[in-house]
């Protein structure tokens, strides 16, 4: 016997490995991992008599604390006779480890064979109910192949009931009992110890079936690829709540479903709340007299049916000719047919690049359509918003869920939150003038390049610059195309048409509303609360204000791309020349990706070419100090800076390598660290890097007053709170003489004044 101290979160003992010993747990407690489960192993368990029979072990041993052991040698059952031997009190408490661990996975056991059979009984009466419901309001049962494979739950054997009561009550033995029991008898002790771990074994055994089954089985519940009984539920009382019937007793059924899912410990948070959150915000009201309900503009929805032909319906709806309306149908199955439509091979990309010319050759046509008015298929709005053009492509259960989204698209729209289709339209109608395309030229950089090559005339020129159908051609063949493709992220298999294995979960899950955008946005700028802000020229001759600079913020318009894409950009810091004039962020409409660290990086990119911006062909001059500047010069010339460590070095080596020499890159990169990590006091960054991050985007108030304790920031937060009280103490100078003279402190001021309180 030794004594054996492993420090917590050690990984001591693998799976498989041969048994090394026993070991007896004197402090602390270790987690046991097997197939499918994991326990707990306090002081006075016994880590290896599980193995004691099968020679290997059957779990990960992982010290959950700091732990101390008796380590005891053992390879075969004779082993015990020598522990025994050299101190016979060990027969006694060998057995009431063995006890005690019997009667434990026991408990676990009984745990899961009741979760089991309550799921049982609880899924099978549930759709009983939904059959009765189906029948009582004449409506048709939804086909699941998915539930008919439904399995009741058998075991071949089970614990015997005077296996549990036998050793539940010899594991409330004293070890005093134990020892009587046993009169220290090593036959007697080897026989207890070896029924035990043969009860163990069979245990686990048990545990990892019932865990099995119910893994399995909890799907046709509640599930991410919408195929389950809550879904099933959810449908029929949409389809009640159209035809004017009394849902109440559905959904009190569709409450006990979510109660139960809550309560039984299957599901995990996240699909519980996509899975849950389209019921909890559906208006069945609005439902019943026709509407979708997210907002009094929304056009009436069209009820969901089964077996439309989507392509035939926008092919009609764009009026495209004939022959290319055929070929096109043609190129579209031939995709579908591969055996591998991610392939990259030259054919493969041949036909995808066909798909998506016409793709966007159709996509014009079904927008100028749309200009004209009058009644649009929901396919259209489909298509239009998302890509969709095909089922069989998009899947059957994510063509349903898109179809009752473009219902209620409004969600996907505020005053600085875009749909594609609403963006276009915008530009359309001169509400916003085109992107830069992606050699950075605009609109009437284009048509004076235009003119140079001969492609115009001078006097088409001007025409041209007002014309908005050719505004709109603009942004189509350039922002659009570019941006679908990059926010799709994977470029080398992109194609514009919606497919289902893009879509991970389900649309509702994936869908970027006005609401997540903004929330991932808002959430940034309580952080950077000078995010969004910029110097702008204010004057007021008239009383004696010739040219003050006060901070204006102007929050970027979101775009969403009509694609299930994992990258989000930011392709214009500013919509002109005008520094106080909106960027544009651009995101796909769908994304399994985290919103708010997309949106993180997107402000990184944006604080970056705001600055180029603003500094002009000086972004890189160090004597003139600006955010490019000082990081430009700090990543040029890391090798020779003393304030940086040798391992401090050897990261900003490794970021340039990942980032290819990309400084913005590297920047972005601490940005992300910044926001998420600084500003909660973790620290990621190296002095350097954080004293020029925060003084270009410092924190606001409650978090520099929370970190101030912290010496790391403590020296930058007083010469940044002295620089703005300077500030500060100028404004409400000129503010003073400015009301004096007569002047009125609008919204525009105020918003000035507010900002150097933040």
């Amino acid at each position: 016997m030794e004594i054996v101290k492993v420090n917590k979160g050690k990984h001591f003992l693998k799976k498989g490995d041969k048994l090394k010993g026993m070991f007896v747990i004197l402090q602390g407690s270790v987690r046991a991992v097997a197939e499918q489960d994991e326990f707990v192993m306090n002081a006075g368990s016994m880590v290896g008599m599980l193995e004691s029979i099968s020679g290997s072990y059957v779990c990960d041993y992982v010290a959950n604390t700091d732990c101390v052991f008796y380590a005891f040698p053992y390879q075969t059952t004779e082993d015990y006779k020598k522990i025994f031997a050299e101190e016979e009190k060990y027969v006694s408490v060998f057995a009431m480890g063995a006890m005690h661990q019997t009667a434990m996975l026991f408990q676990r056991y009984e745990v899961f064979y009741r979760k089991a059979q309550n799921y049982h009984q609880f899924f099978t009466k549930s759709f009983q109910s939904y059959q009765n419901f189906c029948s009582e309001y004449e409506l048709p049962e939804k086909s699941s192949p998915k539930l008919k494979n439904f399995a009741s739950l058998h075991l071949e054997e089970e614990i015997a009931p005077w296996a549990k009561e036998y050793y539940d009550r010899m594991s409330k033995l004293s070890l005093k009992g134990m020892d009587q029991l046993l009169a220290r008898d090593p036959v007697i002790g080897i026989g207890q110890i070896s029924n035990g771990v043969g009860w163990m074994e069979k245990a686990m055994r048990l545990i990892v079936l019932l865990k099995s089954y119910l893994k399995e089985q909890r799907e046709m519940l509640l599930s991410a690829d919408g195929d389950n009984l809550f879904r099933m539920y959810f449908e029929l009382a949409k389809r009640a709540a159209v035809m004017g019937k009394e849902i109440a007793p559905i959904q009190q059924k569709i409450s006990e479903l979510m109660e139960f899912a809550r309560g039984s410990g299957l599901f995990s948070e996240q699909l519980m709340n996509a899975g849950f959150a389209e019921y909890e915000t559906y208006d069945f009201e609005g439902s019943k007299k026709g509407k979708s309900g997210d907002s009094e503009e929304e056009e009436p929805a069209e009820p969901y049916e089964e077996g439309i032909d989507y392509l035939t319906q926008i092919l009609e709806y764009s009026d495209y000719e004939g022959e290319k309306a055929e070929s096109f149908r043609k190129s579209l199955q031939e995709y579908k047919n591969l055996p591998d439509i991610l392939a990259t091979t030259d054919d493969v990309r041949r036909l995808r690049r066909k798909i998506t010319d016409d793709f966007y050759s159709i996509y014009e046509l079904v927008f100028f359509r749309s200009l004209e008015g009058g009644y649009m298929p929901t396919s259209v709005k489909m298509f239009l918003n998302f890509g969709f053009m095909d089922e069989e492509l998009a899947g059957k259960e994510n063509t349903r869920s898109l179809f009752e989204i473009a219902g209620r698209i409004k969600r996907c729209k505020a005053e600085n939150v875009f749909t594609i289709y609403e963006w276009l339209l915008s530009v359309y109608k001169g509400e916003n003038e085109p992107s830069r395309n992606e050699f950075d030229m605009d609109y009437t950089g284009y048509l004076n390049e235009q003119k140079k090559t001969g492609k115009i005339t001078a006097d088409q020129v001007p025409l041209l610059a007002k014309d908005n159908r050719e505004k709109l051609k603009f942004e189509l063949e350039n922002m659009f195309v570019s941006t679908n493709r990059a926010t799709y992220g994977k470029i080398s298999t992109f194609c514009p048409i919606l497919y289902k294995d893009d879509i991970i979960g389900t649309p509702e899950h994936m869908l970027i509303t006005a609401q997540k955008a903004n929330e991932a946005l808002d959430e940034i700028r309580k952080i950077d609360f000078s995010l969004f802000f910029r110097e702008v020229g204010f004057s007021d001759p008239e009383h004696e204000v010739n040219m003050e600079m006060i901070q204006k913020e102007v929050i970027p318009h979101i775009i969403l791309m009509p694609n299930a894409g994992g990258k989000a950009m930011m392709w214009q810091e500013t919509a002109g020349i005008k520094k106080d004039t909106h960027a544009r962020f651009i995101f796909p409409i769908l994304t399994a990706m985290d919103v708010g660290e997309l949106m993180v990086e997107v402000c990184g990119r944006f604080r970056w070419e705001m600055c180029r911006k603003i500094q002009g062909v000086r972004w890189n001059d160090i004597t003139e100090a600006s955010l490019t500047s000082e990081y430009n010069d700090y990543i040029q010339y890391y090798r020779k800076n003393h304030d940086l460590s040798a391992d401090a070095k050897e990261k900003i080596k490794n970021a340039l390598y990942k980032s290819k020499n990309n400084y913005r890159e590297v920047f972005v990169k601490d940005y992300q660290s910044w926001i998420r990590y600084e500003s909660k006091g973790s620290f990621r960054l190296n002095k350097v890097a954080r004293d020029i991050i925060f003084r270009y985007c410092p924190f606001n108030k409650t978090i520099r007053a929370e970190l101030k304790v912290n010496p790391m920031y403590r020296e930058m937060f007083e010469k940044y709170e002295i620089l703005k009280d300077r500030k500060a103490r100028h404004m409400i100078l000129w503010y003073d003489r400015y009301q004096k003279k007569g002047g009125v402190i609008t919204e525009d001021l105020q918003v000035n004044k507010d900002f150097y309180d933040m």
